[in-house]
Protein backbone atom coordinates (compact mmCIF):
# COMPACT_ATOMS: atom_id res chain seq x y z
CA UNK A 1 0.00 0.00 0.00
CA UNK A 2 1.83 3.43 -0.93
CA UNK A 3 1.68 5.75 1.66
CA UNK A 4 1.71 8.89 -0.86
CA UNK A 5 -0.29 11.76 -0.81
CA UNK A 6 -1.67 13.51 -3.67
CA UNK A 7 -2.94 17.56 -2.52
CA UNK A 8 -5.26 18.59 -5.48
CA UNK A 9 -7.95 21.52 -5.67
CA UNK A 10 -11.42 20.13 -4.94
CA UNK A 11 -14.61 20.42 -7.57
CA UNK A 12 -17.21 19.51 -4.70
CA UNK A 13 -19.46 20.49 -2.68
CA UNK A 14 -20.53 18.33 0.46
CA UNK A 15 -24.13 18.77 1.78
CA UNK A 16 -24.79 17.00 5.13
CA UNK A 17 -28.60 16.47 5.53
CA UNK A 18 -30.68 15.35 8.34
CA UNK A 19 -33.84 13.53 6.60
CA UNK A 20 -37.00 14.25 7.75
CA UNK A 21 -39.40 11.57 5.78
CA UNK A 22 -39.64 8.37 6.72
CA UNK A 23 -39.04 6.00 4.00
CA UNK A 24 -36.64 3.65 2.14
CA UNK A 25 -33.28 5.60 2.86
CA UNK A 26 -32.13 3.87 -0.94
CA UNK A 27 -34.98 5.25 -2.56
CA UNK A 28 -34.13 8.58 -1.99
CA UNK A 29 -30.61 7.89 -2.21
CA UNK A 30 -31.60 6.51 -6.08
CA UNK A 31 -33.23 10.17 -6.67
CA UNK A 32 -30.68 12.22 -5.40
CA UNK A 33 -28.22 10.51 -7.51
CA UNK A 34 -30.48 11.84 -10.40
CA UNK A 35 -29.93 15.23 -9.40
CA UNK A 36 -27.69 16.58 -12.30
CA UNK A 37 -24.75 17.81 -10.31
CA UNK A 38 -24.45 14.98 -7.37
CA UNK A 39 -21.60 13.02 -8.01
CA UNK A 40 -22.33 10.57 -5.07
CA UNK A 41 -24.67 9.79 -1.79
CA UNK A 42 -23.15 8.33 1.54
CA UNK A 43 -26.22 6.59 3.61
CA UNK A 44 -24.89 7.00 7.35
CA UNK A 45 -25.63 6.83 10.74
CA UNK A 46 -25.93 9.49 13.26
CA UNK A 47 -26.37 13.16 13.30
CA UNK A 48 -26.58 12.94 9.42
CA UNK A 49 -28.34 10.46 7.07
CA UNK A 50 -27.06 11.16 4.30
CA UNK A 51 -23.69 13.36 2.69
CA UNK A 52 -24.26 14.18 -0.65
CA UNK A 53 -21.05 15.13 -3.19
CA UNK A 54 -21.54 17.25 -5.62
CA UNK A 55 -19.77 19.32 -8.45
CA UNK A 56 -18.47 22.81 -7.39
CA UNK A 57 -19.03 23.86 -10.92
CA UNK A 58 -22.08 26.02 -10.21
CA UNK A 59 -22.69 29.04 -8.15
CA UNK A 60 -24.52 30.51 -5.89
CA UNK A 61 -27.92 30.11 -7.36
CA UNK A 62 -27.15 26.62 -8.83
CA UNK A 63 -26.21 25.50 -5.37
CA UNK A 64 -29.00 26.78 -3.99
CA UNK A 65 -30.97 25.16 -5.90
CA UNK A 66 -29.20 21.72 -5.76
CA UNK A 67 -29.87 22.30 -1.87
CA UNK A 68 -33.56 23.00 -2.43
CA UNK A 69 -33.35 19.69 -4.69
CA UNK A 70 -32.03 17.56 -1.77
CA UNK A 71 -34.51 19.08 0.46
CA UNK A 72 -37.45 18.09 -1.49
CA UNK A 73 -36.31 14.73 -1.72
CA UNK A 74 -35.15 14.09 1.81
CA UNK A 75 -37.79 16.40 3.96
CA UNK A 76 -34.42 17.93 5.65
CA UNK A 77 -32.48 21.19 4.88
CA UNK A 78 -28.70 19.89 4.28
CA UNK A 79 -25.93 21.76 5.79
CA UNK A 80 -23.37 23.12 2.72
CA UNK A 81 -19.91 22.10 3.45
CA UNK A 82 -17.85 23.80 0.28
CA UNK A 83 -14.34 21.84 -0.60
CA UNK A 84 -11.31 23.79 -1.74
CA UNK A 85 -8.67 21.08 -1.26
CA UNK A 86 -8.50 17.61 -0.87
CA UNK A 87 -5.84 14.99 0.42
CA UNK A 88 -5.52 11.35 -0.66
CA UNK A 89 -3.79 8.77 -0.17
CA UNK A 90 -2.33 7.32 -3.72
Amino acid sequence: MSTKIKNNASEYHYFFVKPNRLGSVHDAAKKLMKVRQVREVVITEGEYGFVVKATTAMGKSEADSVSKEISGITGGRPAKAACYCEYRKR
